[in-house]
């Protein structure tokens, strides 16, 4: 075959294949086109949203049922704790709290060692543990707290909230632990003097849950 012949057969299949070819760079180009459009169409859609409404549809999604009270905070239940979560709307910051989930009475000869676990805790936990006296001066009642970037171009926002809450828990089992272990400790260094016992521990300072004592016993 001579050479110009070759030059003839690629020309020919050249023609035939440059409509596909045509068609799949347009093909691209338009979807190229349309994810640009769509995304900027999310962003701006997104933009317009709350991050109030983020957290109640995200809330919702994990089976929670918000509500929102005077105060403009969102309160919810979240494995039978009470829990509640600040927000604003110039900035995608979210403050989640959950309060008074013990309490122990300011006369307790075991605040000291609680106070110190707490600190103790905090230094390796995504959750804040604070203490603060009540206003009748008598009771002592233990608050957890973090906060967080929460917005919708984040990631999965179901399990990132979900990793959160389960964290409070895990300060909670912590600080009993510790509470616990300190507590078996006196008893095996002073068997004569009367066990430490943590009274007032609650869920919450209505008392709707069983108190917290630390296993000396």
């Amino acid at each position: 075959m001579e050479i110009s012949d070759i030059t003839i057969l690629i020309a020919v299949i050249a023609l035939a294949i440059w409509p596909v070819i045509l068609f799949l760079l347009k093909t691209i180009h338009l979807r190229r086109k349309r994810l640009i459009h769509i995304e900027q169409m999310t962003k701006e859609e997104l933009n317009d949203i709350s991050t109030k409404d983020i957290v109640i549809t995200v809330l919702k999604k994990i089976g929670c049922q918000p509500e929102v009270n005077e105060e403009d905070q969102i309160t919810f239940k979240y494995q039978g704790d009470d829990f509640y979560i600040a927000s604003e709307d110039d900035n995608r910051f979210i403050m989640i709290w959950n309060p008074w989930w013990g309490s122990i009475n300011t006369d307790n000869e075991a605040l000291p060692y609680l106070k110190e676990i707490i600190n103790i805790v905090n230094i390796n936990s995504l959750v804040t543990t604070v203490y603060m006296t009540d206003e009748d001066g008598k009771t002592i009642g233990i608050h957890s707290h973090c906060h967080t970037f929460f917005a919708p171009n984040e990631g999965e926002l179901e399990g990132h909230l979900k990793m959160l809450l389960d964290s409070f828990f895990a300060t909670h089992n912590a600080i009993k632990e510790n509470l616990n272990q300190l507590g078996n400790q006196a008893v095996a260094e002073e068997t004569k003097k009367e066990r430490i016992k943590v009274k007032g521990f609650s869920a919450y300072k209505k008392g709707n849950t069983v108190p917290i004592d630390s296993q000396t016993a």
